[in-house]
This record gives structure tokens, C-alpha cells and sequence, in this order.
């Protein structure tokens, strides 16, 4: 195996497992505790997020830089750009409003309401690009995956 797609499988493998294991198995481990206050826990999923988020952006600028001499075909760049635009605007842009929206909401109370609503309007939209994140990457990785006489 070639040092580029080494490189490019190892970092494909780090994006999977950021999101599958990171934001779908880990952060609902400790938001729904039963032992911890909810305000508490979504406190605590906080840096596991963020976490999450900077290796899901590393690994897609990764893949991006070396999918070209990856020799893939020609739709695997502008996928891995496209998912490292999306992992860039999920961590510079939506995770500083959720969290300020999750700040001003007290979940015990379910208090105030519209800011509640709003809060849950931006987590639907963090859980719909990390989807549509997924689903790229699983597309990378099918293209990853074909016979070489097919591509």
C-alpha cells in the first residue's frame, strides 16, 4: 500500500469513527445519564462534541489534500471538500450557537420555551449536517473500496 493511501485510509477511518463512535454513541452515553442533572450533562457532552468536531475537520482537510494522488476518481475531491466544509461550518459555526443556546435553557424546567425551541432548531440542524457528513464519507469510502478496473 502507497504512503498517500495509507494516510487517506487512516484518516477516512478517524472520520467514521469521529462520528459514529464520537457523536452517536459517546455524547448520547453522557447527555442522557440517569444519574446527572440534564443541565449537567449536556454541560459535560460539550468538549466530547467540540472534540469530535476538530477530528472530523482534520481528517476531511486530510483526505482532501491527499485524495487526488489517492488515485480515486474524480468525485472523491470535491466530496472530501465538501465534507471538510461542512465539519468546518458544524465546528466554527453551529457549536458556538448551540452551546450558547443550550446555556440559556434550564432543562429541568423546560424553560423558557422559545429558546428552548430554538435550541432544539439548532441541534436538528447540528445532527442534520453531521448526517449529511456520514453519508459523504460513506461514499468516500465506497469509492475507497471499488476494484480497480471499475474506476
Amino acid at each position: 500500500m502507497r504512503p498517500v493511501a495509507l494516510l487517506g485510509s487512516i484518516a477516512l477511518g478517524l472520520a467514521l469513527g469521529s462520528l459514529v463512535v464520537g457523536h452517536a454513541l459517546m455524547v448520547p452515553l453522557v447527555r442522557d445519564a440517569p444519574l446527572l442533572d440534564p443541565n449537567l450533562a449536556r454541560t459535560l457532552a460539550a468538549p466530547l462534541v467540540q472534540r469530535s468536531s476538530e477530528l472530523l475537520l482534520a481528517c476531511a482537510i486530510v483526505i482532501a489534500m491527499v485524495s487526488r494522488r489517492w488515485r480515486l476518481l474524480r468525485l472523491a475531491g470535491p466530496t472530501a471538500l465538501l465534507v471538510a466544509g461542512l465539519a468546518a461550518v458544524d465546528r466554527f459555526f453551529l457549536l458556538p450557537r448551540l452551546g450558547k443556546a443550550w446555556s440559556r435553557v434550564d432543562l429541568v424546567a423546560q424553560r423558557p420555551i422559545d429558546r428552548l425551541e430554538a435550541a432544539h432548531q439548532l441541534q436538528s440542524t447540528h445532527e442534520g449536517v453531521l448526517a449529511v457528513a456520514l453519508l459523504l464519507l460513506l461514499v468516500l469510502f465506497g469509492l475507497v473500496n471499488l476494484p480497480a478496473r471499475t474506476r
